[in-house]
Parts: C-alpha cells; sequence; structure tokens
C-alpha cells in the first residue's frame, strides 16, 4: 500500500523593500534595504533626485526564510517607469507569497501610469483591485465624514434641531452619526429607511432614479498580529531565555465602510405593516398603558400632588422621587412624566458622576429633547415643543461637545423607548391572555347553564326548544 506523502510545514517569512539609486548595480549610489512597508519604499523613492540618476532608479522586495535569514529571494519590481514582472514566475517564494503579491498590487496601484512588462498573475490583479476598491471607500468615508462634521453644528441652527429629533423617535436604534446623516439628507422627513435588498426582501422595490441616502455601516476585517502568548491565568508564557512567547493570532479590527439606504417614500410594493403604536391624542385607554408603563419602567416613584406655582413637575435628588402637578392633562402628564424622567436617567447625581457638571441649561435642553424624541415615537402631539433657544446655547461649543449631548439624547431616548416598548407588549400579551381566558369561562358557563335547563319537547315536530 502506497504510503500518502506528507505535506511539508509552509515556512514563515517575512517580506520587505529596497530602494536602489541604480537599477543595475545596486552598490553605486544610494541603497536602502529592510523597509518595512510599501508606502515607505515609494517616499524614499521618490526622493532620489534626477540629476544623481546614473542609471534607472529601483524599488525591489525581499522575501526571507524567518528562521534563517540568509535564505532569501528578491527582485526589483519598479525598475524607473516600468513595472518589471518578467522573473516573477521563476521566483516562487514571492510569487506564490499572499503578502509580497499584496506588496506588489499596492506599487502597481502606486504608479498607474507605469508600463507593465510581463503578465501580471490574477491573485495580482485581484489584490489591485481591492486597493483600489479600499481606497474609493476611504474617500467616501473622509467626503460623509467631513459632511458629518459640518452637520454637527448646522444641526442646532433654525429647524434642523427638531428634524433630527424627528429621525430620533423613528429610528431609535440608529447611531447618532446616522441619524444625523438621514436628517441632514432628507430634511427629517425620512420614517423608515432600509438597504436596497432589506426592502426587496419585504415585497418593496425602490423606484428607478431614486437617489440613496449615504450612511455608516460596519465592515470589520481581520488581520494576524504577532502578539504574546498567554497561559490560561492571562499571564505572558516564557521561554528558557525568560523572554515572552509570541503567536500568531487573528485580530478583528473594527472598521466603517459608506452605504446606501432608501426611506419607504422612495419605493413601491408590498404594503408594511404599521409599526409601533397608535396615536395617542384622544384615546384614553392607551394614555393609561403607557402611564402605567412609564411608572413600571422609570427607577424611582412617580406620584400625582398640587405644585404650588407654576411648575408641571420635578425631580427630588433628596427624596428621589417625581412629582407630577394633579389634574393637568392625558397628554401634558405623559409629557411632563417624560421629561422628568429624562431629569433623574441623566442628572441624578447617584446615577451619573458629574452630573452637576452641566449647566441647568444643558440639562433642560438634553430633558426636554428626550421628552420630545420618546413623545413622536409614541404618536402624542408636540406642536407645542420649541427648540429656538438651542441655537444661543450651542454658540462657542467644540463640535465634540455637541456631538457628546447629541449622542447622550440619543442614548436615553433609545434606551427608553426600548424600556417602554418591553412593557407596553407584556401588557399587550396579559390582556389577550385575559380576554382569551374570558371567553373560555364564557363559553363554559354557558355549556353549564344549557345542561341545566330542561328540555321541551314540540309534539307537533319533535323539535327541542331550549
Amino acid at each position: 500500500m502506497a504510503e500518502t506523502p506528507t505535506a511539508e510545514p509552509t515556512k514563515a517569512r517575512t517580506v520587505s523593500f529596497t530602494v536602489a539609486e541604480c537599477s543595475e548595480f545596486h552598490n553605486m549610489g544610494e541603497f536602502h534595504e529592510n523597509i518595512a512597508t510599501v508606502k515607505e519604499a515609494m517616499e524614499i523613492f521618490e526622493k532620489i533626485p534626477p540629476e544623481r540618476m546614473s542609471d534607472s532608479p529601483a524599488v525591489g522586495i525581499r522575501v526571507a526564510d524567518k528562521e534563517n535569514p540568509e535564505q532569501v529571494a528578491e527582485m526589483d519590481v519598479i525598475v524607473g517607469n516600468h513595472i518589471d514582472l518578467q522573473l516573477l514566475e521563476y521566483i516562487p517564494e514571492i510569487a506564490e507569497n499572499k503578502a509580497a503579491q499584496f506588496a506588489i498590487a499596492e506599487m502597481i496601484h502606486a504608479m498607474p501610469d507605469a508600463t507593465i512588462c510581463g503578465e501580471v498573475p490574477e491573485e495580482i490583479q485581484k489584490k489591485v483591485l481591492v486597493i483600489e476598491s479600499k481606497e474609493k471607500q476611504a474617500a467616501q468615508l473622509k467626503e460623509i465624514t467631513d459632511k458629518l462634521e459640518q452637520g454637527v453644528q448646522d444641526v442646532f441652527q433654525s429647524d434642523s434641531y427638531k428634524e433630527l429629533l424627528n429621525i430620533m423617535a423613528r429610528m431609535p436604534h440608529y447611531s447618532i452619526n446616522n441619524q444625523i446623516l438621514i436628517a441632514m439628507q432628507t430634511g427629517g422627513q425620512a420614517t423608515m429607511c432600509q438597504s436596497f435588498t432589506g426592502w426587496k426582501q419585504m415585497g418593496r422595490y425602490v423606484k428607478s432614479g431614486e437617489k440613496g441616502i449615504k450612511i455608516f455601516a460596519p465592515a470589520p476585517y481581520t488581520i494576524q498580529k504577532e502578539m504574546d502568548k498567554l497561559d490560561a491565568q492571562g499571564k505572558p508564557v516564557l521561554d528558557s531565555d525568560g523572554e515572552p512567547v509570541k503567536e500568531t493570532q487573528e485580530v478583528t479590527v473594527n472598521a466603517f465602510k459608506v452605504v446606501n439606504t432608501f426611506d419607504i417614500s422612495q419605493t413601491d410594493g408590498k404594503e408594511i405593516p404599521t409599526i409601533g403604536v397608535d396615536e395617542l391624542s384622544g384615546d384614553v385607554d392607551r394614555f393609561a398603558a403607557l402611564m402605567a408603563a412609564l411608572t413600571e419602567v422609570c427607577s424611582v416613584p412617580i406620584a400625582f400632588e398640587d405644585i404650588p406655582g407654576d411648575a408641571k413637575g420635578y425631580y427630588s435628588q433628596t427624596e428621589k422621587r417625581i412629582a407630577i402637578q394633579e389634574g393637568m392633562s392625558e397628554v401634558q402628564t405623559v409629557k411632563t412624566a417624560l421629561h422628568e424622567m429624562a431629569h433623574q436617567k441623566l442628572h441624578a447625581k447617584e446615577v451619573v458622576a458629574k452630573a452637576d457638571d452641566k449647566s441647568r441649561r444643558s440639562k433642560e435642553v438634553e430633558a426636554e429633547s428626550v421628552a420630545f424624541v420618546v413623545c413622536q415615537h409614541y404618536g402624542i402631539d408636540t406642536s407645542d415643543y420649541s427648540f429656538g433657544y438651542v441655537a444661543g446655547w450651542s454658540a462657542g461649543k467644540e463640535t465634540q461637545e455637541l456631538k457628546t449631548s447629541l449622542q447622550t439624547i440619543r442614548d436615553a431616548a433609545s434606551q427608553m423607548i426600548s424600556a417602554i416598548d418591553d412593557k407596553l407588549e407584556e401588557r399587550a400579551k396579559t390582556k389577550e391572555t385575559t380576554k382569551k381566558k374570558s371567553v373560555k369561562e364564557k363559553l363554559a358557563e354557558g355549556k353549564e347553564k344549557a345542561a341545566k335547563t330542561p328540555v321541551k319537547r314540540n309534539k307537533a315536530k319533535g323539535a327541542e326548544i331550549a
């Protein structure tokens, strides 16, 4: 029986770069070696003065055995204004090394006007396309990030702030960056956004000619990184010389890309079921359910009392409770409860360590904004909310400070909406279960009553009459 040949383990190899002033004789003029990246090599290459060149300068690639560094394969790839790949097929140590392939692709990309001598292998062609795609994505990312930075400042002007809060209410689970971007591009009019594929899966199709709304989407990738090997207790493993043992680990890098999303108004197709709760205006039962949910969600007691003066409510830092003016309309009661809950969540000393660092005005902006977002989400009339004062409040503040405030508002509103939704869903299920139980009990009572009722005979027809 023939033995199955055992594959030899792949040798670990290092890739580095060289730059020579003279490609034919590297010892003539400048020569640089052990360069770590293509970018560094290209910078050195471009700095060689033309008047000193006795021959075409070159950028070379060198692949060495990690355990036996003297075992080296190398070749010049860039020679003057040429990409020379004619020798590549004869040097498998370079041709088959993925890191070397990517490096050659980087060189080709860095010199789009160079003449290519020899055939570009398919693997390297693919990597050139990957690099071009990444560069395009990076340009898009920079463009949209620059717009976002300006958008943070602009959002506090005129009606833009209210438009952003509307987006927070309709899409509470989007990141603050994407909420700002959607508000900027739609004037706050978007109500429900999905990707092209997402709408297709829901039986709807993006209308011809519609322009996508650009947002960020996660695009994590993995890299191989040499790190200290750790034992079960998380301590570095040491070799016989007391040096940390190294191992290659796969590390996930969090990154983002720019993608298109589309509002439902840009689509046609199957009707989408109404999402969220109905308008609360005038619906006493819904107000009762919502107030009950708020009471359960709030981490401090909520009580009604006759508050002296014009205050509609307050949060007591000392007594750790929320008071609401009794006798107000249901709509105003809910609004006040949400406003004071936001204060308790964001500004209570026992909850937020640096609550006292914020000005009274900043606290009011945050609490009122959170209340507006939650009210909008549940269809409560918000026409009386005015945010004209935020322009003055935001004046002179740094972009990062403003963005932090927006992040605070977004996070608080999103968390409150999720918690309230859960409670409303629980109450709806309980109500439905009780309703079904009630129907079953009535049917059972009917059967029991029927069983006890004597049956009379119709002599003429012999029919039974209960």
